[in-house]
Formats: structure tokens, C-alpha cells, sequence
């Protein structure tokens, strides 16, 4: 087993100049693209950051379904800051040491596994919110919402520590390195276990449940049609959708990562090129996330327009204010002159008779 090297960083002269630069050139236009998502995501999460706490002040009652989008919002945001880590060195790498790395890896992890987990427990309450199971441990589950993201945090809590502990590191912890929220210098055994954990193992559930799902939904007695429901959780569905694609995708190159570790081929400029392209692609389905979160709930859409409505008012209230002063201005100087016009025809008319007597 061989340890990779970034061609850009290595001292190996096989790669030529014009392939460095095209993976250089290939990196930067790729995060450019992402900055433009991540600041769509921002502004979304901002929004759902609003509606939430608008909730909370006029203590309305969310519902399971909003408990879990609240969630699966703030992890997609602290997987956008994370991400800033990323952009902020592209073309290059951040620089630090193995220790620091790896802790930026853990804590990635968690909010990565967190994501995925949250959203086969939003599925889990979507099949058995009518018909419940016989267990009564998955009964009372049903019955606080808050409980289970709590149970979510702490699996891809030690999830994260599982593959954080196959980092490989070993006593090289002050060493300098080029670091990645998925190290590069990680073992293949990580890279197996972040498959397995992260995308594998959710994706196997999901898949469970839709199915179970898609059977209850069909056997209901509610009168609700099957694609009635499917329109009811449309944000689910898209969210869960866009997260898979761009997380498969991801991994796959994940995976072809680990077998150039075993040997199987080497780690050219356009193999980087292509890690740096994916590693990016799955902070873009955060970003998407959040912005059909905010667009397809229908709190969270509600909260938006009601928000975008108070920034409207004051504007239009200072133009109204503005309208208002102009118009009364000339009003205020022609009764000024109508004043002075009266005051002098009043004092005419006092000298009139004097002048008289005078004569």
C-alpha cells in the first residue's frame, strides 16, 4: 500500500505544467460556482433562523415534521462553515498539523453522519405517524420528536469517532501537512468505514422505509391518496433526493480514492482535480438543502414571505414620509404669504379712516 501525495504539492516532476495548471484552473472555477450556492444557503438558513425563533417568541407548538427540518437546517449550515475551510485555500489546501486535521475531520463527521441520520428518522415518522407499530419503544419514539434528533446527534457522534479513530495518524500528530476534511493521507480503512457509516447504511434504511412507507400510504383508510401525501412531503422527498445524488457521487470518488491507495493507479492532477470537484459537490447539497427547506415547507416559506414583508414596510413607509413632506411644504409658505397678505390689508384698513380725519 502506497501513501498518496497531492501532484500539485509533490516533488515528482512526471506531471506536466499544463496539467497542473488545468487542475488548478478546474478547482478554482468549481469553488467560485459553490460560493455562489453557499451564499444561497446562507440566506435561506437565515430565513428558517427567523421563522423559528418568531415560533418560539409567539410560543407556537411545532410539529415533529418542523422539529426535524430545524434540525436537519442547522446541520446543513455548520456544513456550510465547514466548508470554509475549503474555499477559502483553493486552489491550494489548508496547512496545519495532523492532530489539528484530524479534529477538523471529527467534528466534519459529525455534522455528515448527522444529516443523513436525520433524514431516516423524518422518514421513519412519515411511515408510522398514522399507523403506529406494536414496539413500544418505537411507540413512544413517535411521541417526542426532540428525542430522537437527541438519539440521531449521538450516533453520528460515535460514528464520527469510530472513523475518526482509523485515521491512521499514528505518532506523527505535529507533523505538517496538507489537510482535506477527508484526509488524504487517511488510511483506506477510513475511507471504507466513512462509505459505510455516511452513505451505505442510510441509504440501506431509506430504502426499507420508503418501501414500508409506500405500502402503508397505499393501504390508508384517511381517503388521502398516495400522491396527495408524496405532495404533502414534497420538501422531504426533494431534500432527501438532492442530498443522495450529490453524496453518492461524492463517495464513489471516495472510494476510487481508497483503491488508488492500494495500488491500483496512481494519483494524477486530473484525479485531484476531480476529489476537489466532489468534495465541493457535496457542499453544494447542503446549500440546496436549505434552499428547498425554505421554499417547499410550508412554515418556512410563510416565515419568509412574512419576513420579506417587514423589510418591505419601513422602506415604503420612509418614501410615503418623503411624499408627504414635499407636498406640504409649498402648502405651509403659500399660508405663510396668505397670512402676510391678510396682516396687510388688515392695517390698511386701520390707517384708512385716520387719513381721513387728517384731511
Amino acid at each position: 500500500m502506497s501513501r498518496l501525495a497531492y501532484p500539485s504539492k509533490s516533488l515528482n516532476r512526471n506531471y506536466s505544467i499544463d496539467d497542473l495548471v488545468l487542475s488548478a484552473d478546474i478547482s478554482s472555477r468549481a469553488t467560485y460556482c459553490y460560493i455562489l450556492l453557499a451564499l444561497a444557503g446562507l440566506t435561506a438558513s437565515i430565513f428558517i433562523l427567523i421563522t423559528f425563533i418568531r415560533g418560539c417568541k409567539g410560543r407556537k407548538s411545532l410539529t415533529k415534521v418542523d422539529t426535524f427540518f430545524f434540525a436537519l437546517s442547522l446541520t446543513d449550515l455548520y456544513l456550510i462553515l465547514c466548508s470554509v475551510s475549503v474555499i477559502a485555500c483553493r486552489p491550494s489546501y489548508f496547512e496545519t498539523t495532523s492532530l489539528n486535521c484530524a479534529v477538523l475531520s471529527f467534528f466534519f463527521n459529525i455534522s455528515y453522519f448527522n444529516s443523513q441520520f436525520l433524514q431516516v428518522a423524518m422518514l421513519f415518522f412519515l411511515t408510522f405517524e398514522e399507523n403506529r407499530p406494536s414496539v413500544a419503544l418505537l411507540i413512544k419514539a413517535l411521541d417526542n420528536a426532540l428525542a430522537c434528533v437527541g438519539l440521531t446527534a449521538l450516533g453520528a457522534l460515535l460514528g464520527s469517532v469510530f472513523t475518526t479513530a482509523l485515521l491512521e495518524t499514528g505518532q506523527q500528530l505535529n507533523e505538517s501537512l496538507y489537510c482535506q476534511l477527508d484526509p488524504l493521507q487517511a488510511g483506506p480503512r477510513y475511507d471504507i468505514a466513512k462509505f459505510i457509516v455516511g452513505i451505505a447504511l442510510p441509504c440501506l434504511l431509506l430504502t426499507l422505509l420508503l418501501v414500508k412507507c409506500l405500502l402503508l400510504w397505499k393501504k390508508s383508510e384517511t381517503g388521502m391518496g398516495l400522491a396527495a401525501k408524496l405532495k404533502a412531503c414534497s420538501a422531504f422527498v426533494a431534500v432527501a433526493s438532492v442530498t443522495l445524488v450529490c453524496r453518492i457521487f461524492y463517495n464513489a470518488v471516495l472510494l476510487h480514492r481508497t483503491s488508488l491507495k492500494y495500488g491500483l493507479g496512481s494519483f494524477s492532477p486530473q484525479q485531484e482535480a476531480l476529489c476537489n470537484v466532489a468534495e465541493l459537490v457535496m457542499f453544494s447539497g447542503s446549500c440546496l438543502s436549505l434552499v428547498l427547506i425554505v421554499s417547499l415547507h410550508k412554515p418556512c416559506r410563510e416565515g419568509m414571505v412574512k419576513t420579506l414583508k417587514s423589510l418591505k414596510d419601513p422602506c415604503s413607509r420612509i418614501g410615503r414620509d418623503e411624499t408627504h413632506r414635499n407636498i406640504m411644504t409649498p402648502t405651509t409658505e403659500i399660508a405663510e404669504q396668505k397670512e402676510d397678505t391678510v396682516s396687510l390689508h388688515t392695517k390698511n384698513q386701520g390707517e384708512a379712516p385716520g387719513a381721513t380725519d387728517s384731511c
